[in-house]
């Protein structure tokens, strides 16, 4: 069976092809055989299935593990899958559509010891949990729903507290709880993305939506990795032309030289020691050098790892914890993670893994997300490794970099030649954001407006980063003070 499908948005044509149709251990088959969906997709109230299916049934669930169940303990299941509050039952009026509340033993009076509440029924006397509960084994005592630990994030955005038949949402510093009482939105100025496109680099905002170009390069030059150093405004890119890695000041417009001869598919900033790293898949390395240093002619910078690293790709930075995770595709694709010493080395993850070539964290909620080339997924973990999720997701074709912000996250897509989100909990809503003609690579969400600290301790004061204001509470970073008391370059040790 083979049909064809035209993405509206870009105007891509997608061949289909559902000869063998096999589904990841953490999706399912659509009932017609034309697709699987990922298992969080099931009885979410949207059809993922091009039949629908996916939403087939759900009135039947009832308190299966990953599945919601039909009504809540205050309410009673109508016959035909809709739940009606308890109270009205048995009132003398047929409420549900099949008039399943009324009749059979409506007549029984109440006399059990309820702990909550006590209703007539059809099927005799029942006892009822006010909102929040759930009845008990012994079906006359209710028991709290811990909504936090039951719902995980589905419940809140960031943090959530428990409560006696109910909870509540809270934000960490530098975010303000929406009037949902839910979701947790970054105080301050707008946050925006970074992107590069070709020979410039564009600013996007990701609440106004407007762009403009904060960096250009010549035509012939291709800004591929990028990252940006929020004390000084400083733009960092990797330039495979001239084997070099360069960088622009946003305030001043000067431009100079990091670090020639060199090549590297990510380069990452350490804003707070005042370093930069990046990867060499070729050679198998990740090195480093000082923010500060100027091309003399002379190559200054230090090998950090060697040896048996399997073609690292994409690096990501934790300045505060002193940590770096990169991801390597070569013939064994893992996730690793040490401290930015290159001490302390360990696999975070080696299983169900293609071609992680996209990383990027999400300190609110301690995870480290990766966008899958080879699987064309999107995957998650806590940054201990565990609590791994992954989603696949049609429009992952070609992803280069990633960044999250609050509830987004957002790559760049050589494929397709654009820049796309998703809710980075569900993979749903997805939306381009920009299309060009040219291939984006590098992307961040800097900190636009951050205060240029005049000594260290300042700097801890300040957000890291828009979406990350409070990762300044955890974690240290050796190099911060007086360059770690080294004379040229420090890499930290937590």
């Amino acid at each position: 069976v083979c049909s064809a499908r035209v993405d509206i948005r870009s105007g891509d044509l997608y061949w289909l092809a559902f000869l063998h149709l096999s589904c990841s251990r953490t999706h399912v088959p659509c009932r017609d055989g034309t697709g699987c969906v990922a298992q969080e997709y099931l009885c979410d109230g949207e059809k993922d299935c091009a039949d629908g299916s996916d939403e087939d049934g759900c009135a039947q669930l009832c308190n299966i593990p990953g599945h919601p169940a039909p009504c809540q303990s205050h309410e009673y299941p109508c016959g035909l899958g809709s739940c009606l509050n308890a109270s009205l039952v048995c009132n003398g009026q047929q409420d549900c559509t099949d008039g399943s509340d009324e009749g059979g033993n409506c007549s029984v009076p109440c006399q059990r010891s309820c702990t909550h509440l006590c209703y007539p029924s059809p099927q005799g006397p029942r006892c009822w949990c006010g909102p929040g509960y759930r009845l008990a084994e012994d079906g006359l005592s209710c028991k709290d729903i811990d909504e936090c630990m039951e719902w995980g994030k589905g419940a809140c955005s960031q943090t959530c507290l428990n409560a006696p038949g109910s909870y509540s949402c809270g934000c960490l510093p530098g975010y303000l709880l929406e009037p949902d009482g839910h979701v947790c939105k970054l105080s301050g100025p707008e946050p925006k993305l970074l992107v590069a496109v070709q020979s410039e680099v564009l600013s996007y905002g990701l609440r106004s939506g407007h762009e403009e170009v904060v960096l250009a390069t010549d035509k012939d030059r291709v800004v591929f990795s990028l990252d940006y150093d929020l004390v000084e405004r400083k733009v960092f890119w990797m330039d495979l032309a001239t084997e070099s890695i360069r960088w622009q000041d946003l305030n001043s417009g000067k431009k100079g030289t990091l670090v020639k001869g060199v090549r590297s598919d990510c380069i990452a900033v350490d804003w707070l020691g005042r370093n930069l790293y990046w990867t060499d898949g070729v050679a198998g390395q990740v090195l480093a050098t000082r923010l500060g240093a100027a091309w003399q002619g002379i190559p200054e910078y230090t090998v950090v790892m060697d040896g048996d690293l399997d073609q690292p790709h994409s690096l990501v930075l934790q300045p505060l914890a002193g940590l770096m995770y990169w991801s390597e595709v070569g013939s064994h694709s893992r996730l690793m993670v040490s401290s930015m010493d290159g001490s302390w080395r360990h696999v975070l993850l080696a299983q169900g893994l293609g071609w992680p070539t996209a990383l990027a964290l999400d300190l609110p909620t301690q995870r480290i997300f990766w966008l899958d080339e080879k699987l064309g997924s999107v995957g998650s973990a806590h940054l201990d490794g565990s609590s791994v999720k992954v989603l696949k997701l049609p429009w992952v074709q070609s992803p280069f970099a990633a960044a999250v912000c609050e509830g987004q996250l957002y790559w760049s897509e050589r494929k397709t030649w654009s820049v796309q989100q998703v809710d980075k909990s569900s993979g749903k809503n997805r939306t381009v954001l920009l299309k060009r003609h040219g291939q984006p690579h590098g992307l961040q969400v800097p900190s636009w407006g951050a205060p240029n600290p005049a000594v260290p301790a300042l700097l801890i004061s300040h957000p890291a980063q828009p979406c990350c204001p409070e990762c300044v509470l955890a974690g240290t970073n050796g190099c911060a003070k007086s360059n770690g008391g080294c004379a040229q370059l420090c890499l930290p040790n937590p």
